[in-house]
């Protein structure tokens, strides 16, 4: 096993760049000196050798053996199934990695989905660890609550927005809803709007602002719940420091 090599499942290419940022972010700021040692050994994977992480929707394609019945007694509920095959996938990939982060959307049903992958995460003694995120509804929002206006310009977009919506979508980023690209209330136009579609001003929202303010700002899409697994399971796992709790007792 690779205790530095971190399993990735999300939704698609913007989510395998936010949801590593995020991590490292809490990693550099729990453990002395691992940002060093991050740069030198910590990598993300897919299931595929020369991937660094795997979509959701891909996840189904790979011959591994499906998980059939209820789980605990309880039937699967959302994203349970799925989230099995793509931790047996990581099981079977070598090298193996150390830990396994998974991020979905929540499309509107985040307690769901949240069970469902608590579900598989208990399903079987994983041999890493496994880290869990829902973004309510869906990963911009996490990029919104990290929005802070650098220019006057952004500014008057945000004033702009808050008069259009009647509200702060940076500050209450889980009243936007996951509907077409153009809708009003669309968290991709919104971000789209405030930081033109620009990446690099996108990685500024989770890499600029301080932790305590993502995670006030992230209450209620998921992101505290997040970043706080990630601290929880993920630092001592990669540190060493504490045994691996997706692993029965």
């Amino acid at each position: 096993m690779a205790p530095h090599l971190l399993g990735l499942v999300v939704e698609g290419p913007g989510d395998a760049r936010t949801v590593p940022g995020l991590v490292d972010r809490v990693l550099v700021g729990a453990v002395p000196d691992l940002e060093r040692k991050l740069r030198q050994a910590r990598s993300y994977c897919g299931i595929e050798p020369d991937a660094s992480f795997v979509m959701w929707s891909a996840v189904n394609q790979y011959p591994v053996p499906r998980r059939h019945g209820h789980f605990g007694g309880r039937p699967a509920l959302e994203d349970a199934r799925t989230a099995v095959l793509a931790l047996r996938c990581f099981v079977a990939r070598d090298p193996q990695p150390g830990a396994v982060v998974l991020v979905r959307d929540s499309d509107g049903k985040p307690a769901e989905r949240r069970q469902g992958l608590e579900q598989a995460r208990g399903d079987f003694a994983w041999p890493f660890e496994v880290v869990l995120g829902i973004a309510h509804p869906m990963r911009e929002c996490w990029v919104l609550a990290g929005f802070v206006p650098s220019t006057r310009q952004e500014a008057a977009s945000l004033a702009d927005l808050r008069k259009e919506l009647g509200f702060d979508p940076t500050a209450r980023s889980h009243e936007l809803d996951a509907s077409s690209r153009t809708a009003k209330r669309s968290p991709k136009r919104v971000l789209d709007h405030l930081t033109d579609g620009e990446d690099e001003r996108e990685a500024r929202c989770w890499t600029e602002p301080t932790l305590d303010h993502l995670s006030e700002r992230g209450q209620d899409n998921g992101l505290a719940a997040f970043l706080g697994e990630v601290e929880d399971r993920l630092v001592p796992a990669l540190s060493g420091s504490a045994p691996s709790r997706s692993r029965p007792a």
